[in-house]
């Protein structure tokens, strides 16, 4: 079996089993698409000229009649047939597309949108005769595009949430249908990528605006399960995927439901080695914000359980790259576990164990000035050895490598909004001044002073403190004999 097979198997397994610990359900988006199809009209003989048929062929208005009065057991029945030697599903699923794409009014869009919902909820296998169909996702599409124009009212927003469902078990099963369908080749894959590469493009694109929104509950559901296939990744990631998720994971600012699902979407990227090193290069961009270190911070504060076990479960996945691992460490991630509550979910605890016996041996093997280099490079300083006088009389030289990038990194610190960090900042660039030869012209050149003396007049005492002893340091050549008088 290839790396790729086990990595996919393994997903597919694990998916699997915390699908069955998913507790979202979307009561309101159900109870609605069940009111919207007990309305259904009365004859459907009747409103082709109405123009609730545009479109559709008089043997496709009577296929169209037959399927709405069927039970759920015979439309499954239904599409599953041939006629004339044709496959009754594709016919029934190119109506619905043709419906969707050509009526107006919105009303009867949102009808045939809950049924084509309800279809793919009672059998996910007709997802392949909508697959199987030419063009099938732009009129889905389309639905996001009316929203836009249409503004933020009810009926555009429960339309929108229908295609954001569908499109996802759309594209959650077109792979699988079209391997079925055909050999595995170089150019069956090809023509596969070639086919839903610029939906499901735009669709990653769409799922991600509607994550950024008030309501997004069904659209990170739909991320989870669009994110299952790698192909997705790149678009997803092309459009400020990591920020979007590190914003939802963000301590205190969302429902834990919220946080869970964005959590789940994060397990899953990390499956993918090339995902890990977008996620190390996406927090090392971020000043003050990263999905690990939101992460962290999550897994510190939050109250609910499976929230804990999804994030540990990204962590363990993310001990397979040296800089996310520093990253952990440099973000207190083994301070954060000796504070964890006792549980009796096995998967947690061994989870748990695993980060914490890995970051433990990691740190081991780090001299004191890559510790350093890791709990600055994190984005969050704590008060810990590494913040002395000693270090910083030892270590001075060793912060010209790569163009002073630690100094540079405790500039930006200074626009932190913990305390904690800020404090650690001016300690540690007043130190450098002290310390290093060019250390008061350098900090003063990268803007550092004018943001420590900023700093002076801060709410915090502590931080204006160290802000003022930092100025000092900076401005006065003999400072031990200015503490001593």
């Amino acid at each position: 079996m290839s790396v790729a097979e086990d990595r996919s198997s393994t997903l597919i397994r694990e998916t699997k089993d915390k699908l069955q610990k998913d507790c979202i359900y979307e009561f309101q988006l159900e109870a609605e698409r069940e009111k919207i199809l007990r309305e259904k009209p009365d004859n459907w003989s009747q409103l082709e000229q109405n123009g609730f048929t545009v479109g559709l062929q008089q043997k496709e208005i009577g296929l169209l009649c037959d399927f709405e009065e069927a039970t759920p057991e015979d439309r499954s029945t239904m599409m599953g047939e041939e006629k004339d030697g044709k496959s009754n599903g594709n016919a029934i699923a190119g109506m619905f597309l043709a419906l969707i794409g050509k009526v107006g009014n919105p009303k009867i869009k949102k009808y045939f949108l809950a049924r084509v919902d309800q279809v793919l909820s009672e059998d996910t296998g007709c997802a392949k005769f909508f697959n199987a169909c030419e063009d099938p996702y732009q009129p889905f599409i389309r639905v996001f595009s009316v929203r836009s124009s249409t503004g933020d009212n009810a009926e555009s927003d429960m339309m929108a949430m229908f295609a954001c469902r569908i499109l996802s078990k759309l594209f959650g099963s077109l792979e699988k249908w079209y391997l079925n369908s055909m050999q595995e080749t170089k150019a069956g894959s090809m023509k596969l990528q070639s086919t839903i590469e610029q939906p499901l493009s735009d669709f990653i694109v769409l799922l991600n605006n509607l994550c950024r929104s008030k309501n997004c509950l069904i659209p990170l559901k739909a991320l989870k399960n669009t994110l299952k296939q790698e192909r997705a990744h790149d678009p997803f990631i092309r459009d400020g995927g990591v920020r979007m998720l590190a914003s939802l994971m963000e301590p205190g600012t969302n429902q834990e439901q919220i946080q869970y699902l964005a959590g789940f979407s994060v397990w899953i990227l990390t499956f993918n080695p090339k995902m890990l090193r977008q996620i190390d290069q996406s927090d090392t961009e971020e000043k003050t914000q990263g999905l690990i270190k939101n992460m962290v911070a999550t897994v510190r504060t939050v109250q609910r359980e499976k929230v804990i076990r999804i994030c540990f479960a990204a962590f363990r996945n993310m001990l397979k790259s040296d800089e996310l691992q520093g990253r952990m460490v440099g973000l207190g991630l083994l301070d954060v576990i000796k504070t964890l509550n006792q549980t009796e979910d096995k998967e947690l605890k061994e989870n748990v164990e695993k980060v914490r016996s890995a970051l433990k041996t990691f740190l081991g093997h780090l001299s004191t000035f890559e510790k350093y280099t890791t709990e600055v490079m994190s984005g969050q300083l704590q008060k810990s050895a590494v913040h002395n006088e000693t270090f910083w009389r030892k270590n001075s030289a060793m912060f010209e490598k790569e163009s002073y990038r630690h100094i540079r990194k405790l500039v930006e610190l200074l626009d932190s909004k913990e305390l904690e960090t800020l404090e650690m900042a001016c300690y540690d660039l007043g130190e450098f001044a002290r310390f290093h030869p060019d250390g008061r012209s350098l900090v003063t050149r990268m803007g550092g002073k004018g943001k420590i003396m900023r700093l002076m007049m801060h709410r915090d005492e502590t931080v204006a403190k160290q802000a003022l002893l930092a100025i000092q340091k900076l401005m006065v050549s003999n400072w031990e004999f200015l503490t001593k008088s």
